[in-house]
């Protein structure tokens, strides 16, 4: 925690030990989406940016303009969702820590366009300006963060973006850092409280972020003897620093951009690697990236020709298990052709681990393995003498990654909000279990992912039993389901209460008041004293979801006197609960 304090001091110009990165004006932009209540050494990270914040913020100068704007805290599933919600000014570190901790962590991730609005609201085209982005994701309402902090660098008069990474992996952070490093900002990048220290004592020391100076280039090579056709995988040797980050990948011949590779490999593994050739021949450059102290340089480059294939195979070099992926294909087309996954060196024309047969278009979809290992893609002919294999590439089935972030706690019976990343398989689902539950199926709550409006956030109805439960990410592989990531829930108790009048007269209608959870299928009920049957037999009812004023309903009194009893009925996963009663005398 302390580590994240002092690296967002260090991206918000607090002079640490190091020169001030500050602006004169600035805009700090939020992450508010539902994957910040993922947590880092066990703490939720809302809770961690609103304790940095008020902890930075007062340590800041009192003349500088500072602003906060926040994405995802309003609604959930719309791209839209971006407010500025303090305006930059003098003396607004108190409204933005209060603002902060007032935020609702619910939607997705806009952040090129908060970026964008950010630089917009700070004049950025004729003012010096500064913007910082902390985000626990990456883009998910279809924008290019690449590109808008090339845009920003170049229509800017003094424009620099920071960017701090929530417990991004190393793609992820990929994806992000080219906002900051085409901007000539600094990327932070910490997954958990140790690597939050690392990144202060990595940025505490350096340079201002805008215009730093001269960077010493090491020397780099990349090289192949191979002359690929498309879809190939082929060795490239290299020779570089081997930096930490550090890969070499491949682009379209003459382009200097970095994030538009078409594929890579990190070097870490030594020489060669193997690149996985594009699925249009033509000339492309090698390229050796250096992950420099200041951001990615290329170090060295190579041009190569791509040729043609009559029969060819182009997809991903690495997919995670389970997951779906698209195969595009060159080939005879015939009916009974078919392209399959089987284990690496594999003869056998059956057994295969997942098929497609080529007849169901271009490109075919099909599915990795469930377990991790090396496997090979083939291209196989249905000819009249037999099966023949005519095109084979490998294929590295890796772990899948997946991620769940929710409140730690919940009431019986309530709506629980699930942020989720995952592979996303046909099948995959996210559900509700008791602690220690080993099975599949029993689940008292589930959801689909597939059925995710947004492709990132579910909902489920919580148990009715207090206790502590384990939400889980479960994937349906080919061989067998299995649990990606779990993290525990603490269920409290449904609490409600009922006011009614003591007695009524027979076949009348009379008031009640309530308080409760109010979830969806929440109702209260009129039914002899002592009932506790759930499943119906009520002999009058109102579900609280119609109370107009959220607070007061109307029951009708049974034509036959006698003593009654009114129930709050908790619609929760698991089956239905009464909550509280109160006797009720009919006369």
């Amino acid at each position: 925690m302390r580590s994240f304090v002092g690296s967002l001091a260090v991206a918000l110009g607090v002079a640490v030990s190091a020169p001030s990165l500050a602006a004169d004006r600035a805009i700090i932009v939020l992450d508010a989406s539902g994957s910040m209540w993922g947590q880092i050494d066990g703490k939720p990270k809302l809770e961690i940016a609103r304790e940095t914040l008020a902890s930075v913020l007062p340590t800041l100068p009192a003349d500088m303009e500072l602003g906060l704007m926040a994405y995802g805290h309003r609604q959930k599933g719309v791209c839209s969702d971006i407010e500025l919600v303090v305006p930059p000014a003098a003396g607004t570190a108190g409204a933005i820590a209060d603002a902060a901790a007032k935020l609702k962590f619910l939607g997705k991730t806009p952040l090129t366009e908060a970026v964008r609005q950010a630089a917009e609201a700070l004049r950025y085209t004729e003012d010096k300006a500064t913007v910082i982005l902390i985000t626990d994701g990456i883009e998910t309402c279809n924008a290019d963060p690449c590109a808008l902090g090339r845009e920003l660098e170049e229509h800017g008069v003094d424009f620099t973006a920071h960017v701090v990474g929530f417990g991004l992996s190393r793609e992820e952070g990929r994806q992000v850092a080219c906002l900051a490093e085409n901007t000539g900002g600094r990327y932070i990048q910490a997954k958990d409280a140790g690597e939050l220290g690392e990144a202060l004592k990595e940025t505490v020391a350096a340079a201002p972020a805008k215009k730093p100076e001269p960077v010493t280039l090491p020397e780099a090579s990349v090289a192949t003897a191979a002359k690929p056709a498309i879809g190939q995988s082929f060795p490239v040797t290299w020779t570089g620093p081997a930096s930490p980050g550090d890969y070499v990948d491949i682009v379209p011949a003459g382009d200097k951009e970095i994030g538009d590779e078409l594929a890579y490999a990190y070097v870490e593994h030594g020489s060669p690697v193997d690149i996985r050739a594009p699925g249009k021949p033509g000339k492309y450059d090698l390229r050796y990236v250096w992950e420099g102290p200041d951001k990615r340089h290329v170090l060295a480059t190579a041009t190569i020709d791509v040729g043609d294939a009559e029969v060819a195979l182009v997809a991903p070099a690495s997919v995670p298990v389970g997951r779906a992926f698209d195969v595009e294909w060159k080939g005879p087309g015939r009916a009974g052709d078919y392209i399959d996954v089987v284990p690496q060196g594999y003869k056998e024309f059956s057994g295969e681990l997942s098929y497609f047969y080529v007849e169901g278009g271009n490109p075919a979809r099909i599915r990795a393995p469930g377990r991790v290992g090396n496997y090979q893609l083939r291209y196989v002919l249905d000819a009249p003498d037999g099966r023949k294999m005519l095109a084979s590439v490998p294929l590295q089935v890796v772990e899948a990654q997946a991620t769940l972030a929710f409140p730690p706690t919940a009431v019986a019976g309530t709506a629980v909000d699930v942020a989720w990343t995952g592979p996303a398989a046909d099948g995959d689902y996210v559900d509700i279990v008791p602690d220690g539950t080993r099975d599949f199926g029993g689940e008292l709550s589930y959801f689909y992912v597939a059925a995710s409006q947004d492709g990132e956030t579910g909902t489920m109805k919580a148990p009715g039993d207090a206790g502590r439960y384990v939400v889980r990410y479960v994937l349906e592989a080919p061989d067998g389901r299995r649990v990606l990531v779990s993290q525990p829930i603490q269920i409290t108790p449904a609490v409600a209460t009922i006011k009614a009048p003591e007695a009524v007269e027979t076949g009348t209608q009379f008031p009640v008041e309530f308080t409760g959870p109010a979830g969806a299928g929440d109702y209260l009920d009129l039914v002899p004293a002592g009932n506790t049957d759930t499943g119906g037999g009520e002999l009058s009812y109102f579900y609280v979801e119609s109370a107009s004023d959220g607070k007061s309903g109307t029951l009708t009194a049974p034509d036959k006197a006698g003593n009654y009893d009114i129930r709050y009925v908790l619609e929760a996963a698991g089956g239905r609960r009464i909550v509280t009663r109160v006797p009720i005398t009919v006369q």
